[in-house]
């Protein structure tokens, strides 16, 4: 595995490979690290390999309660397993409501088998197959990674808000 910690976010610019979950992981870690103000997911099923870990979290929560400015949207395909096993960003989006939205891709992306992690409309990570670890990433494409917002919005604004994703108050 190669060190990813000389990549910074809005100054490292080359599309760098990646393969294994490690890789994977690493590169999300210091993305959300990094991001000062906005976080977009487009997630199959919130990775838990991924996602589900107290460091990823941390640099969520951070993130999250740093400015009232700042915004974390996740667009999970399918959330029954984060929902039937627990996910710890399910459980602090729960908490932290007014920073963290996830919503559930309408019809006409349903069958849409990519992911992709945005931050602050300047790096990202994109693997061409969800179920994958294999992809590309970029700590500062501004261009390529406004193009992957503009779709990611797009989603976004046709997205349902799951009821099974909300925190129950009893």
């Amino acid at each position: 595995m190669q060190d990813y910690k000389h990549m910074i976010l809005g100054k490292t610019d080359s599309n760098l490979r990646f393969d294994y979950p490690d890789e994977n992981r690493a590169l999300a870690n210091s993305l959300v690290a990094q991001a000062h103000n906005t976080i977009d997911i487009f997630t199959r099923d919130l990775e838990p390999v991924i996602y589900d870990s107290l460091e990823f979290v941390a640099y969520l929560k951070e993130l999250a309660l740093r400015s009232k400015y700042s915004k974390i949207r996740i667009l999970i395909q399918d959330p029954s397993r984060c929902i039937k096993e627990g996910h710890q960003v399910l459980e602090l989006a729960q908490k932290l409501t007014s920073y963290i939205e996830l919503r559930k891709p309408g019809y006409d992306f349903r069958d849409f088998n990519e992911a992709l992690l945005i931050a602050d409309n300047t790096g990202f990570l994109h693997k061409q197959l969800a179920d994958r670890y294999e992809g590309i990433v970029n700590f500062n494409n501004p261009m390529e990674a406004n193009e992957k917002n503009r779709f990611f919005t797009r989603v976004w604004e046709t997205a349902e808000i799951d009821p099974n994703l909300r925190r129950l108050y009893l």
